[in-house]
């Protein structure tokens, strides 16, 4: 008796497996994790609305046609269905089975539970109705019916003009648990991300104030926002009230997010700037699109709307993807993170938006491949952005640094000599600290410009920046002052420690010798050092004294140091 029994189990298994659909009952005793539309037949109204004894009457007289996939996709804006499925109960004691159709958007799905062709009971579900009314509370068409021992058979009539697509499943309440569970704690785990991406830009937007910050959280919101209205969030935790809202949400969200990832694309590549010609074409086509959408508003349509819905996110893609390539051959070094994700996104969208649509095969992978690839998407414009922040920093930088340099010497210009010397000066007017200043003027330059010409000028006076930079030390300030003249801002130094170091430096400039096309160079300078008195209330008034006591050096027969009266002070070295 159990090997009778074991190979009619297997029987029964292999006849589940192999027997054309429609043409054999599901079995309650089997696990079956797939969805079970190779266990369904089908027919597709043309006309008016069919009753269920008509749809019955179809069925038995074999006009019901075999679904050949374990998904089945009807398409957009598909006229109404009747599926049907057999179910068997081998046992002697009723059994109960939760239902599960995982889709959220159908808008009208009545379900006809019945046995020996007398309906035993009737549903009527659908994101057409409140939330409040399904029989079980779940982002899916979910309801529960226990089944008498033999066969019964359940009809589905679906309409809808969003994409029909109906993966069943028949499942004991421990495996729907389990199965729900699993999916909340995925999506638990994708918005948490999002979220958290979301809220961390948008605060570097408040701190930076830059507004590629901004428009990437409003694109990461925009995408959340799509993501729960068609997963079924949206209408059990947001609206589950407003019925209207639930038609509508799905293709506006959908067109909404595409053109917030638009504008971030634009801001992120600063098309307006680097791409003119692109920019007006974005905002034209996005223009174009927002009235056509505005139009299926104005006139009711929703099948329409979700059309210019889908084929707006489905070119979104592409274009995401050709605005990559064009910034990345254009120079733009961050545009290589964005090419990644956009194609990251566009395989994601694309996949999910033909599974949807009917023209490929739909499954778990090919539903959930615009999260996956908005998931890549989001982390490779992280990546963008920061990327972006710090060449921005870098490049800020280095500005500021060429405005703070002599092009010529590499020396600090008088900006950076200014930002450097306010800090010590500050601390020398309150500590009465030693301080001097010293400048330097190399005599008869014009002389060497207008006989060896401007180039070999400039040699002199690098040749003389590297003197003076090697000779001074690492808290004094060095600035070429002007033309030819240089400045050395000494904190906490004694006049006796100026003026020894003015001493090398002038020994050091007359025995530079610098080369040129007849011979070498040779060139001197005078010296003017001041040392800080009570009446320097301010730094140009010391620089004033230097610049006095330097003419006169010039005036005494230059090549010399000049410099005034030193009080006692504190030098603190």
């Amino acid at each position: 008796m159990k090997m009778r029994a074991l190979i009619s189990w297997i029987a029964l298994f292999l006849l589940a497996w192999v027997t054309p659909a429609g043409a054999a009952p599901l079995s309650l005793t089997l696990t079956l994790e797939r969805p079970l539309g190779l266990y369904t037949a089908y027919w597709q109204e043309q006309g008016p609305p069919l009753s269920l004894a008509q749809a019955e009457t179809l069925y038995q007289n074999g006009q019901f046609s075999p679904t050949q996939a374990t998904v089945p996709d009807f398409g957009i804006g598909a006229k109404p269905v009747w599926l049907h499925l057999a179910v068997q109960n081998p046992t002697a004691l009723p059994l109960t089975r939760r239902l599960v159709l995982e889709n959220s958007w159908l808008d009208a799905i009545d379900v006809y539970f019945s046995r020996n062709g007398k309906a035993q009971a009737v549903y009527h579900l659908g994101d057409g109705q409140p939330f409040s009314r399904r029989p079980i509370p779940s982002r899916f068409f979910t309801l529960e019916y226990t089944f008498a021992p033999g066969q019964s058979d359940i009809y589905f009539r679906i309409a809808t003009p969003d994409p029909m697509v109906v993966p069943l499943y028949l499942l004991t309440q421990d495996e729907a648990r389990q199965r729900e569970s699993k999916q909340e704690y995925a999506y638990g785990l994708i918005y948490g991300f999002l979220i958290a991406l979301m809220a961390y830009n948008a605060m570097l937007f408040f701190s930076l104030g830059s507004l590629r910050f901004l428009f990437y959280a409003l694109y990461l919101a925009m995408f959340i926002s799509m993501n729960v209205t068609y997963t079924g969030h949206g209408f059990a935790w947001i609206w589950p009230d407003s019925v209207k809202w639930q038609l509508w949400s799905h293709p506006l969200l959908i067109y909404t997010y595409a053109l917030s990832g638009l504008v971030f694309a634009s801001r992120f590549l600063d098309t307006q700037e680097n791409f003119p010609r692109i920019h007006r074409g974005l905002v034209r086509y996005g223009a174009a699109s927002g009235l056509l959408m505005a139009a299926t508003v104005l006139f009711h349509s929703q099948l329409y709307a979700l059309l210019v819905s889908f084929v707006f996110v489905f070119l979104f893609s592409f274009i995401m993807l050709a605005l990559g390539i064009v910034a990345v051959r254009a120079g733009h070094k961050p545009a290589r993170y964005f090419l990644i994700a956009a194609l990251a996104a566009m395989v994601g969208a694309m996949l999910t938006t033909l599974s949807v649509w009917g023209f490929i095969p739909f499954s778990g992978w090919t539903y959930h491949a615009v999260e996956i690839g908005m998931l890549l998407d989001a982390t490779l414009l992280a990546l963008a952005l920061a990327y972006q922040f710090r060449v921005g920093q870098e490049e800020r930088a280095k500005a500021e640094q060429l405005a703070q340099k002599d092009p010529l010497t590499g020396l600090n210009n008088r900006r950076a000599f200014y930002d450097k010397t306010a800090a010590p000066w500050s601390t020398a007017q309150r500590t009465k600290r030693c301080m001097s200043v010293m400048l330097i003027d190399i005599d008869w330059f014009k002389h060497i410009n207008d006989t060896l010409g401007h180039a070999h000028g400039d040699k002199v006076l690098v040749a003389i920046a590297r003197l003076l930079q090697a000779s001074v030390r690492q808290s004094d300030v060095l600035a070429r002052w002007g033309g030819e003249e240089f400045i050395v801002f000494l904190p906490e130094t004694s006049p006796d420690e100026a003026l020894q170091l003015a001493h090398r430096l002038r020994k050091g400039i007359a025995q530079l010798r610098i080369p040129h096309a007849n011979g070498e160079t040779s060139v001197t300078a005078s010296f003017g050092v001041a040392q800080k008195e009570v009446d320097h209330e301010t730094l140009d008034a010391l620089i004033a004294s230097a610049d006095r006591l330097l003419y006169q050096s010039k005036q005494e027969g230059r090549d010399r140091i000049s410099s005034g009266p030193f009080l006692q002070c504190e030098a603190g070295r």
